[in-house]
């Protein structure tokens, strides 16, 4: 009876336990769980006791992500509040840049330079001593420079005007192609240079730069406006002319002339360096009448423009002004 007792109060062991092993009483192992939570600031928290607890907090809305999310190419996506804002207005010294800058290129700035040097150099073409370059003739010259620029203004403004509709296709960026300036305001600009031209001629008191002005405002109309047997720029042949016209004869011979006879008084007289300069400028503009259409094969050819460079095409014309 003591024995079944012994052996009742005997600690059971692994059944796996190898026969022979001795018998050891021992205390159970005691571990001690700590208490371990992770917080976020949406109100859940995760504790991990004897058994795991989560809870969640449904009451309030979930926090919107401190960190923007990046994406493959680099970028980042970050909620703003103000996305469906209207984009704000430009400003009033904004508007006027843009509207600055569309004027600069419908007058096309560049092309003044042009005259600003020819129109000087060959006012001084008749100089023979630094004595002659008074504060008179320098204002002279001056006032010959300002009345032409104002007239090629008007026809810088006059060939975008007739030109719009071609240069959707060939030059879409310039303003009145574009839209950015109005008809109206390239009729306004093209008028207001012209009759400003014309009053700066007449009061210089110099017959020879109201005849260039005048000159210079009739050839050019008849280069640009479509009207019937103008348009001149159309034809093969007469677009490169047109130019040595203008900046071979126009833009040479008048000034010479106001420079010598009115500026200086004396007799007119045509010497060596005036041939020579106007022989120049005369194959300049033929090459210029033939390196312009390069780029606008493509708006003259849609609109039936017969220029040299649509009917031999560009390969063909590169290479005769490289000859030239």
């Amino acid at each position: 009876m003591l024995q079944m007792q012994c052996l009742n109060l005997a600690p059971k062991f692994n059944p796996l336990q190898s026969p022979g092993c001795s018998r050891k009483f021992a205390s159970p192992i005691v571990t001690q769980r700590h208490k371990s939570s992770i917080k976020c600031s949406s109100q859940s928290s995760f504790s991990f006791p004897n058994q795991n607890k989560i809870s969640h907090n449904n009451n309030k809305p979930p926090c919107k992500p401190l960190v923007p999310l990046a994406l493959q190419d680099g970028h980042a996506l970050q909620q703003s509040e103000d996305d469906n804002k209207p984009a704000a207005a430009p400003s009033f010294l904004e508007v006027v840049k843009r509207k600055l800058n569309a004027i600069s290129h419908v007058t096309r700035y560049y092309a003044q330079i042009n005259i600003i040097v020819s129109v000087t150099s060959v006012c001084f073409l008749p100089v023979q001593s630094l004595s002659q370059v008074t504060p008179a003739f320098l204002l002279g010259v001056l006032k010959a420079v300002v009345a032409q620029i104002f007239m090629n203004i008007s026809l810088c403004s006059l060939n975008q005007i007739c030109d719009v509709e071609i240069d959707k296709i060939n030059k879409p960026y310039l303003p009145l192609a574009s839209g950015e300036l109005s008809m109206g305001t390239g009729i306004a600009i093209c008028a207001g240079s012209a009759l400003l031209s014309l009053a700066l001629a007449f009061l210089s008191g110099s017959p020879a730069v109201l005849c260039a002005v005048i000159a210079w405002g009739l050839t050019g109309a008849a280069y640009s406006v479509p009207l019937p047997f103008l348009r001149w720029k159309s034809h093969t042949f007469m677009a490169p002319f047109t130019l040595v016209i203008l900046m071979g004869l126009i833009l040479q011979i008048p000034y010479f002339i106001h420079s010598q006879t009115y500026l200086l008084g004396k007799p007119f007289e045509v010497t060596g360096p005036f041939v020579f300069a106007t022989a120049i400028m005369s194959i300049y503009a033929f090459v210029n009448g033939l390196l312009k259409d390069l780029p606008d094969v493509e708006g003259d050819k849609a609109f039936g423009m017969q220029t040299l460079c649509v009917l031999l095409g560009k390969e063909k014309v590169s290479i005769y002004i490289i000859l030239i």
